[in-house]
């Protein structure tokens, strides 16, 4: 018997963005694109959210 493990260890090397001018960190632009998509899904869940909350007071109102 040995002690070996058949798995290999593996580091995670940090991604560059081709996009990152020579003062930014590396990945700073990929960071800023996952926060605008990030946004832009709360806002796109947020406007359902407001047409559902007024859809419920719409249904309240019609249905007197």
């Amino acid at each position: 018997m040995h002690n070996e493990s058949p798995i290999t260890p593996a580091r995670a090397e940090p991604r560059v963005a081709a996009s990152a001018s020579p003062g930014q960190r590396p990945g700073t632009a990929l960071y800023a694109e996952q926060r605008q998509r990030a946004k832009r899904t709360a806002l796109w869940v947020g406007a359902i959210a407001v047409l559902v909350y007024v859809g419920f007071i719409l249904s309240g109102v019609i249905g007197r």
